[in-house]
C-alpha cells in the first residue's frame, strides 16, 4: 500500500534563498509545485494571519514563505490570490496585512489580496457554515499554516489554519455554538471536509510554543519547512515531533476517523532528514491536560478542575479587542475587561487576539492541586 508523503526540511532562517530552496526541497517528493499548478489557474494562498504582530513574533505565517510559495506558483503559471480572515471583526483586517508583512509581499509579487468579504452557506452535518467565497472559486487552495500551540486545540497547524476561511466574526457564532473541545473540534474538521486544500506547505521555521497561538506563546526556532498533500498527515507527523501522544489533538484524530486524512505514523512516509522530527522538549500549553481528560473524569469533577482566562492587569491596555472577540459576550469594558467566569466557557479567543498578550489561562485551586493545567 502506498503510504501518505510528508516532507520535512531542515530551513534554520528566513533568508530567501533559504526558503526558496526549503520549499522546493519539501514539494520535491510529492512531484514539485508543476504536478498542482498548471497554466492559467486561479490559486488561493491561505496563511495565518491570526492578529497583528510583527513576523518575529511567530504569530503569523512569514512574508518569506509567502513569497517563495507565491512566486513558484507563478513560475508553473498560476494567477496568485493571498487570502485569509482575522480574528475579530473584518474592519481590523488592514492592520493585521501590513504588520505581518504580507501585505507588502502581496505588492511585490503582483498577487491579488482576496477579500474575505463574500461567502457561500454550505451546510454539513445539520450544521451552517459560511466560507469565504474566493476560498470555495480558487481553481487551488494551497495551505500554508504556522507550527504553534493553541490553548483550546492544543496545536495549530494544517487543519486549524482552515479555520480563517470563514470571515470575522462568523467565526465567534461557530465558537458560541461549539464552545467545548469536542464540539470545536467536529466544527474544524466539518470546515476541512467543505474546504479540502490541495496541497500545505507549513512555516516550522519560527513557530510557537507555551500559551500559543496569540502574543501569549513564546516564539521558538524549529527551523523546519513542513509539505503533504494530506493536511492531516502533516499535522500527525509535527504534533507528534512537539510532543503530543497519538489521538491527543482531538481534530486529529476525528478527521482520521471520517476519512478526511491519515493521522497513523505508520501509514504516512516522512521524506527529508529525520533528524527532522527532533525538535527537542517543546513547552505545552498550560491547558494540555484538562481539555483532554480521560472519559471517566465526571462532569462535575472537569467543571471543578476548569481553566478560564486571567487578566494580568499591568499588561494590560484597555484597547478593548476581548471584548469584540467574546463569543459568548461575557466580557465587558469598563477601566479594565471585567469577565464573568460563571459563563465563560474557556475557548480563549480573548487570549488569541490579546495585542499585548495580557491574557493567560488560570487554573483553579483543585486544578493546581492534582496538577491538571501545568
Amino acid at each position: 500500500m502506498n503510504k501518505t508523503i510528508v516532507a520535512v526540511i531542515d530551513c534554520p532562517s528566513y533568508a530567501p534563498e533559504l526558503v526558496r530552496q526549503a520549499v522546493v526541497s519539501s514539494l520535491a517528493p510529492l512531484g514539485g509545485m508543476e504536478r498542482f499548478v498548471r497554466p492559467g489557474m486561479r490559486v488561493l494562498l491561505k496563511p495565518n494571519l491570526l492578529s497583528a504582530h510583527e513576523p518575529e513574533r511567530a504569530v503569523t505565517t512569514h512574508p518569506a514563505i509567502v513569497r517563495a510559495v507565491a512566486e513558484l506558483v507563478q513560475a508553473a503559471g498560476g494567477t496568485v490570490l493571498i487570502g485569509d480572515s482575522p480574528a475579530g471583526p473584518i474592519e481590523n483586517n488592514p492592520a493585521v496585512w501590513r504588520q505581518s508583512g504580507i501585505g507588502q509581499v502581496a505588492e511585490q509579487v503582483g498577487a491579488k489580496q482576496a477579500p474575505f468579504d463574500s461567502v457561500t452557506w454550505k451546510r454539513l452535518n445539520a450544521t451552517d457554515y459560511f466560507i469565504a467565497r474566493p476560498v470555495l472559486e480558487a481553481d487551488l487552495v494551497i495551505n500554508l499554516p504556522k507550527l504553534k500551540t493553541h490553548m483550546l486545540s492544543l496545536y495549530t497547524g494544517a487543519v486549524k489554519n482552515l479555520f480563517g476561511v470563514i470571515p470575522g466574526n462568523r467565526k465567534l457564532e461557530v465558537h458560541a455554538r461549539a464552545p467545548g473541545i469536542q464540539d470545536f473540534s467536529q466544527a474544524l474538521v466539518d470546515v476541512l471536509e467543505l474546504v479540502r486544500p490541495r496541497l500545505t506547505i507549513m512555516d516550522a521555521v519560527l513557530g510557537q510554543e507555551g500559551n500559543g497561538p496569540g502574543k501569549s506563546g513564546t516564539p521558538r526556532h524549529y527551523g523546519r519547512v513542513a509539505a503533504s498533500e494530506d493536511p492531516v498527515a502533516l499535522d500527525a507527523v509535527l504534533s507528534q515531533a512537539m510532543g503530543y501522544r497519538p489521538g491527543q489533538v482531538m481534530h486529529l484524530a476525528l478527521a482520521a476517523s471520517r476519512g478526511l486524512g491519515v493521522a497513523d505514523l505508520e501509514a504516512i512516509q516522512v521524506e527529508g532528514n529525520r533528524r527532522s522530527l527532533d525538535l527537542g522538549r517543546v513547552r505545552l500549553p498550560a491547558t494540555h491536560w484538562y481539555l483532554h481528560a480521560p472519559g471517566w473524569v465526571g462532569t462535575l469533577a472537569q467543571r471543578a478542575m476548569r481553566v478560564r482566562p486571567r487578566l494580568a492587569a499591568a499588561a494590560c491596555a484597555s484597547c478593548g479587542r476581548c471584548v469584540e472577540v467574546c463569543p459568548r459576550h461575557v466580557i465587558t469594558m469598563n477601566t479594565l475587561p471585567d469577565f464573568d467566569l460563571e459563563k465563560c466557557v474557556g475557548c480563549f479567543c480573548c487570549a488569541e487576539v490579546c495585542p499585548q498578550g495580557a491574557i493567560e489561562p488560570q487554573r483553579n485551586l483543585l486544578a493546581r492541586m492534582i496538577g491538571a493545567g501545568r
